[in-house]
């Protein structure tokens, strides 16, 4: 057995040399990287020597265009003129764009030594540094003109380029000659033997883009030539009309502070030229509802249709204008509205007005929102609201458990205050099953005899217990992702059983009798934001007033 190991360590022996040692170096050596930063810059020709680049490029714009910064002045281009700086007069440049790269600068050293027969070398190399910035250019060379430099135009944007203004008064163009062509020697191309005369004006810069569009020189397919009278001349002529797009689609949009009575009660022109391109059963559906209920939120009326009828509504907009309008401002604010129906003049539409508000949870961490003294860790269990998406992944997991029923598309606009099916506070208080809250939004005694801008028919103290009883459930339901007990709105029923806000009910009453009948609250209150737009109603709410 020792015979084998000493024969099989002695043929080891003879593999790697008489230093027993040399089995380390059949590793790469450890070097450090050098800290020096360099920049790279392809330059799109032969080069015999890295200084001939100034030659075509300034060092003051090389120098600009690797130390720009996005707070800077300068931007990362660098322009290159291949005929010289000098001659660049006429001469568009062609633009480089500086890019990030992950490059190092490498030094390739060779050490000659002479033998009898041939030369042999010894190549040693080095890194001297990293490159992180690169200029390439990748844009062909503009189009390229050399007027006369002693000709007149060369003269006028020498005057030009020095302000001159007599000169450039004095100038004017001088007649064309008989003969345009003159015989010239071309040094680059000897088959070019002649030299134009007409002493032009040199080419603008076309374009920076690397390929230019190709127009072709067509109409777009949504362009109708249409015959139009021109008043100035007293004829007819003809012009290209663009017809992708038609105004007047959407729904009429009407103020709260209207007066009582002049809504709409008919589509416009240009939706009744639309009838007969639409569904009749989908229409009639869709009036058949607005005579069951003349208010309806967008979401909640679709919801009584099927996949692809609610596809074909948002499909083709004409449908909707052809049985409501739209109320933009007030308690009603979005809501579509039967024509000839008037919210602000019937009292019984107080179960149609519209409540809503945004949950105030920080659902992102910002620099703006966090806390500097909170823990950068969060604890177990802790706050689930981090990514935007959080609560429909919750839900998915809560109904996988059993713990919630599936979501149902068709009762997101109701709120029950046992689970929620839309992750959105926006109702009308018709949806609103709740019982304890029911209660109150059924309290018919206590409505007023004129809707206003704040709180349609209920008085300031009503309508702001309604609002808070829905925020308190609305807030527990989506934290706690369970039913919301009474008894958390207990401090809230308790305050407008004590009259604490019975002073903000006699404050609006004088304002209306004292002839402030624009809907406008002078000094305003919390309700203000149901004046605003609703940011989150640019999805299916989003009213467009274009074609389909």
């Amino acid at each position: 057995m020792s015979s084998v190991d000493s024969d099989s360590s002695s043929r080891r022996a003879s593999i790697l040399g008489e230093d027993g040692n040399q089995g380390e170096s059949s590793k790469a050596p450890f070097k450090y990287l050098p800290k020096h930063v360099f920049g790279s810059i392809e330059y799109p020709g032969p080069l015999s020597h890295p200084s001939s680049i100034l030659k075509v490029i300034h060092q003051q714009d090389i120098n600009e265009c690797f130390n720009a910064t996005s707070t800077s002045t300068g931007k990362p281009v660098l322009e290159m003129r291949y005929r010289g700086l000098e001659d660049s007069t006429y001469e568009n440049p062609v633009r480089g764009h500086r890019i990030p790269s992950q490059k190092l600068l490498l030094k390739i050293t060779r050490r000659r030594r002479k033998a009898k027969d041939k030369d042999e070398g010894v190549f040693t190399s080095e890194v001297l540094g990293s490159i992180p910035q690169t200029v390439r250019f990748r844009s062909m060379a503009d189009y390229q003109w050399t007027p006369d430099p002693e000709g007149p135009i060369a003269n006028l944007v020498n005057s030009l380029k020095s302000l001159d203004y007599n000169a450039i008064l004095d100038y004017s163009f001088p007649p064309l000659e008989e003969e345009f062509l003159q015989p010239h020697e071309n040094p680059f191309d000897p088959k070019i033997q002649y030299r134009s005369k007409m002493d032009l004006q040199p080419t603008p810069l076309f374009s920076t883009k690397n390929l230019p569009y190709a127009y072709n020189y067509k109409m777009p397919t949504q362009a109708v030539s249409e015959p139009f009278f021109d008043r100035r001349t007293q004829t007819w002529k003809t012009r290209y009309v663009n017809k992708a797009r038609v105004i007047g689609v959407g729904p009429i949009s009407v103020l709260h502070n209207h007066r009582l009575g002049d809504v709409p009660r008919e589509p416009t022109m240009q939706v009744k030229n639309r009838l007969g391109a639409l569904d009749a059963g989908l229409l009639k559906k869709l009036k058949d509802l607005f005579e069951e209920r003349p208010v309806w939120m967008r979401y909640s009326l679709f919801a009584r249709f099927s996949i692809e009828e609610r596809r074909e509504l948002q499909r083709v907009k004409a449908y909707v204008p052809t049985a409501s309008y739209i109320m933009s401002t007030g308690p009603f604010g979005k809501c579509l509205v039967k024509y000839g129906y008037d919210p602000c003049g019937d009292r019984e539409s107080y179960k149609y007005q519209r409540i809503f508000f945004y949950p105030n949870k920080k659902t992102v961490k910002t620099p703006i929102n966090v806390d500097p003294l909170d823990s950068e860790e969060e604890p177990e269990g802790g706050n689930e609201t981090k990514q935007k998406g959080w609560w429909i992944e919750k839900q998915e997991q809560l109904i996988e458990q059993g713990e919630r029923p599936p979501l149902d598309v068709t009762k997101a606009h109701i709120f029950d205050g046992k689970y929620l099916n839309r992750e959105r506070g926006d109702f009308q208080l018709c949806d609103i099953t709740d019982p304890l809250i029911a209660k109150y939004i059924n309290d018919v005694d206590k409505l007023r005899t004129k809707c206003s801008l704040q709180t349609g028919w209920y008085p300031p103290s009503l309508f702001k217990l309604i609002r808070n009883l829905i925020r308190t459930k609305y807030m527990y339901i989506w934290e706690n992702h369970s039913p919301a007990p009474d008894s958390l709105c207990n401090i809230f029923v308790e305050e407008y059983n004590s009259g604490k806000y019975l002073l903000e009910d006699a404050n609006q009453v004088d304002e209306e009798d004292g002839g402030n009948d624009n809907g406008e609250d002078e000094e305003g209150n919390e309700d203000d934001e149901m004046l605003n737009k609703d940011r989150e109603d640019r999805g299916d709410d989003q009213e467009e007033g274009q074609s389909d």
